[in-house]
């Protein structure tokens, strides 16, 4: 797999419509029927960025979007969170897998050279992270709210299999997961 060009939009490290859609293996129109389909899933500049008028035109000309955009007055770039959406909409293992992919070598590497790091907002000071650890049950927690059904049954299946407190924790939310999803 290649990772594609990098774009940024707002200062932010976008893939285009046509980018996310040969990735995952399907075409632009999916994506966009995806978008129109769930569009008050998406949040705007979380999940996708949209732009036009001026600064439509500026994009344009700039070198990053060689042919990209020739012919739109709008587009929209997707961010990490917007791939995600996309790759829970398509479900199907190809769109699981490449969102994985992109998430380790696209969305958070940062350049030639330079080192992944997680993601910005979770770096802590050196001194702050030796003194208080980071809760990771709230990101786990809303982590497996985007996972199908399938995947959460062989995760609690592996988390009931552990013997630590982690484990039956992740293992109870889990199941608190499934047990939401069937109410709904």
């Amino acid at each position: 797999m290649q990772v594609p060009p990098i774009l940024n939009v707002h200062g932010i490290r976008v893939l285009t419509t046509r980018q996310l859609a040969c990735m995952y293996d399907t075409k632009p129109e999916i994506i966009n029927n995806n978008f129109i389909r769930n569009k008050t899933k998406y949040v705007l500049e979380k999940h996708y960025i949209s732009v036009s008028g001026e600064e439509m035109r500026q994009l344009k000309t700039s070198h990053q979007f060689d042919g990209e955009l020739k012919r739109v007055s709008r587009a929209y770039f997707w961010t990490e969170k917007g791939a995600l959406l996309h790759a829970k909409s398509l479900n199907t293992d190809k769109a699981w897998e490449v969102y994985a992919y992109l998430v380790d070598f696209y969305f958070r590497a940062k350049g030639k050279g330079q080192k992944i790091t997680p993601s910005a907002s979770v770096e802590k000071p050196a001194k702050l992270a030796e003194k208080e650890p980071f809760d990771i049950a709230p990101l786990f927690r809303e982590l497996i709210t985007y996972l199908p059904l399938d995947a959460l049954d062989a995760m609690e299946k592996s988390f009931r299999q552990g013997t630590g407190k982690a484990s039956r924790l992740a293992g109870m939310s889990i199941l608190a997961e499934k047990m939401k999803r069937q109410m709904i």
